[in-house]
Parts: C-alpha cells; structure tokens; sequence
C-alpha cells in the first residue's frame, strides 16, 4: 500500500530546501524563478528558461535521492544475511513509499519557501494587487503541484532506469499511462500544465 514515510519527508524536505537555496546562490538572477518576482517584478527573468530551471530541481532531487536509497539497499542486500531482517526495510521504502514522499516533500518545500507571501499578503504586497488574492493562491497551488509531479516523475525514472524489470508487463496503449517506462512522462506533461496554469494566473493577476 503506497504511503509517506515520516522520516523520508523530513529528510528530503530538507535536501529540496537546500537545493533550492544553492540555486538561489549559483543562478545569475535571469534565470533563477522566484514566484514573487515572476508576479510583481520588472526585473530582466527570463521566465520560460527559468521555469524550466526550476521545476528541473525538484525532478533532479528526487532521482538523486531515489538512486542513494537504491545503492543504499543494494549494499544492505549484500552485507545482511537473508534470515535477518534489517532494522529499516529499504525495500519496502524503496517500493510503497518512496516515490509518494519526495512528491510530497517537493510540495510542501515550494510551499514553506512561499509561505510568508501567502500569510503576509496584505503587508508584503502592492494595494493595488491585494484584489488578485484568489487568483494568486490559485496560481500558486498550480505551481506547487507542479514541482510535486516532477519529483514524483524523477523518483520514477530512476526506479525505472536504475532498477530495470526484465519481467515486467509489455508497454500497450492500455498500460500506456500506467507503464513504468511510460508514467514519469505523464507525471512531467501534468506538471508542465499546472506550471503553465500558474504562469497564465500570475500574468493575469500581475497585470
């Protein structure tokens, strides 16, 4: 049964914070997206290139966190003997949890770093934008949902690379959505849309 894994969360929670604040530091400032400045802004952002950028990180993090778990339980494979069972089950992580957690720690890593613009709205934005708040919010829920699916899709590509299943069913057009080959680009589409969603709102609510 597919679940979170509490300390997965916090753990990639922090990892995608750091992430996040590397680019922060390493990207010139026209291609680092920062929600804020790509609503209220006049500065030079190259906004597709760095919407891209952006929603890249998430897709990175996640697979590189996915690959560490899996050279992790391959060394646990080879070191523990088959009749003891390991103190953390990095199958079973690996299996039910893994790829539902990074989405989630992807979520709400995009929603803490936002999160004074949404509870300070009134304060930190101009008077004249405060009638866009809805429109904001929304924009802002597309964007999160966004940079989960691409977590969600970076965690299954490197299960599916990293881990190939030479048993595993047939690609057909009524596993095309669900295939392991298959899924993580329908997970990327889906948060391209929502990434899209959000920039058509940001640019309605920015004027």
């Amino acid at each position: 049964m597919k679940s979170v894994d509490p300390f997965a969360l916090v753990l990639a929670l922090l990892v995608n914070f750091a992430t996040i604040r590397l680019g922060s530091y390493l990207l010139p400032d026209a291609f680092y997206f920062s929600f804020s400045a790509f609503l209220f802004d006049n500065r030079d952002l190259v906004k597709p290139v760095a919407l891209a950028i952006k929603l890249a990180t998430p897709f990175l993090t996640a697979f590189a966190l996915t690959a560490a778990v899996m050279a992790l339980l391959r060394v646990q494979r080879d070191f523990i003997p088959p009749d003891r069972t390991p103190r953390l089950d990095l199958a079973a992580l690996a299996r039910d949890q893994l790829p539902l957690t990074l989405a989630f720690a992807a979520f709400f890593a995009a929603l803490l770093m936002a999160w004074p613009y949404i509870l300070l709205w009134d304060l930190l934005i101009d008077p004249s934008l405060v009638r866009y708040r809805l429109i904001y919010l929304v924009a802002y829920f597309a964007y999160f949902t966004g940079y989960a699916l691409f977590a969600l899709a970076g965690a299954n590509t490197a299960a599916t690379v990293l881990a190939p299943n030479p048993a595993r069913a047939p690609l057909t057009w009524a596993t095309l959505t669900t295939h392991p080959l298959t899924k993580p680009l329908f997970e990327m589409v889906g948060g391209g849309v929502s990434a899209t969603l959000a920039a058509f709102l940001a640019s309605r609510a920015g004027g």
